[in-house]
């Protein structure tokens, strides 16, 4: 009786361009010219469940996505999220798919940073307290 393989392309696909030379060569050969502009060692791996909560005007709903392959590259204070979806057939809401989840990524930055911020205010805010 012949082995059956439970492999799925999407997992192949995942893993191969985790690696960050890969990544990193797919983007520079379709943006850049082939010109080495994005280097391997520049991108950070980045959490590729971008669901979130969107609230407006006192309604929330809960959006999820989860993306194939994400990765950040920081310039200083600048940074860009470079993602990567896999897909086997024509699938002509894939742009919009993909503007959901960039603004995700952008969304879930903008919430770490300002939380960070918040506590470096109460921290501060503490610490003047108690030096009265």
């Amino acid at each position: 009786m012949p082995v059956r393989n439970q492999v799925k392309p999407d997992t192949i696909l995942k893993t191969f361009w985790k690696n960050n030379q890969r990544f990193a060569d797919l983007f520079n050969t379709v943006l850049f010219e082939g010109n080495p502009v994005l280097k391997p060692n520049d991108l950070q791996e980045v959490d590729t469940d971008v669901s979130s909560i969107i609230k407006f005007n006192g309604h929330a709903e809960t959006v999820q996505r989860i993306l194939d392959v994400v990765r950040k590259t920081a310039y200083g204070v600048d940074f860009i999220i470079w993602g990567l979806e896999n897909q086997e057939k024509i699938h002509y809401a894939m742009p919009l798919r993909h503007m959901i989840g960039d603004s995700l990524i952008y969304l879930k930055e903008y919430n770490e940073i300002a939380a960070k911020i918040e506590k470096k205010k109460n921290i501060v805010h503490r610490m003047n307290f108690y030096q009265r």
